[in-house]
């Protein structure tokens, strides 16, 4: 094991390692040079000629996370990367229909064994495109799940970018940005003013489940997705909406939104900082 494995506590260590032995006689392999340099351990199970089973297993102090599913291996048919499943499996963000389960004690176990048993029987004869087709429509279902929150809010949609007027000369935008890096989003929140083309001039932030930053689209259900967008997205959306600007503008935490330092507005609705006024 690697130095970073070896500083996990004994008993995290103990189930990685017995969970490793239970995938092995369950027929799936592992990576062969991820294990040596990463807390990470990949296993993988080919189940036809593009597709692959997933298994990953991340050790930590308190708990084992599990990034489990189906992955298209039609990288692996690269010039060069003939033999990147074998090598070095597929990362979290790169399992084509994923999920992420912790575990913590045996009640957590028993069913983390379920729902991959279950995962892995779903998608077994699956071919390449039709796994992709599912994850289109996941990922349709996702952005679904933020316009059904932001419509009734008046906010138009174009592509992943809701946007809605706040008065004749600022909007207010919510976006859903892809990471250029992996199959992850940022949350990004502007009120921006009409005529320019820099996004977040007068007010620029990001929101986060719990500080996942990028978020992992995949890792939350349903469920969970919609608690964020609850108790995270529209609140902090409508006190923007229900907020006169010039009262907004008061706010240290909208101070520091402005990334132009109040120049580009000739008559801005942030007020001056404190700092500023001496």
């Amino acid at each position: 094991m690697s130095a970073e494995s070896k500083s996990l506590p004994s008993d995290i260590q103990s189930k990685i390692e017995k969970y490793r032995k239970e995938l092995t006689a369950l027929g799936m392999s592992e990576a062969t040079k991820r294990n040596p340099s990463s807390s990470h351990w990949y296993f993988y199970k080919p189940t036809t000629d593009l597709t692959a089973f997933i298994v990953n297993l991340k050790g930590n102090e308190f708990y084992i996370e599990v990034a489990y599913g189906y992955a298209s291996t039609v990288f692996t048919r690269m010039a060069g990367a003939k033999n990147a499943l074998v090598e070095w499996g597929v990362s979290d963000e790169d399992i084509t229909i994923r999920e992420k389960m912790i575990i913590c004690d045996e009640a957590d176990e028993i069913i983390a064994k379920s729902k991959i048993a279950e995962m892995y029987d779903t998608y077994l004869h699956t071919p390449k495109d039709e796994l992709l087709l599912f994850a289109k429509e996941k990922r349709k279902a996702f952005i679904q799940q933020i316009q059904a929150k932001l419509k009734p809010l008046g906010f138009k949609k174009k592509a992943n970018t809701w946007t809605r007027s706040l008065t004749d000369t600022y909007y207010l935008m919510f976006n859903a940005q892809k990471s250029s890096f992996s199959d992850e989003y940022y949350f990004n929140l502007y009120i921006g003013k009409n005529g320019t083309n820099d996004y977040g001039d007068c007010y620029y932030t990001r929101i986060a489940p719990a500080d996942m930053s990028p978020m992992d689209w995949q890792a939350l259900n349903k469920e969970e997705f919609d608690f964020f967008l609850d108790k995270s997205v529209v609140p902090e959306v409508e006190k923007i909406i229900c907020t006169p600007l010039a009262e907004l503008g008061k706010k240290p935490s909208y101070w520091i939104g402005c990334h132009c330092n109040r120049q580009k507005c000739e008559s801005c609705w942030q007020q001056k900082n404190l700092w500023e006024t001496k």
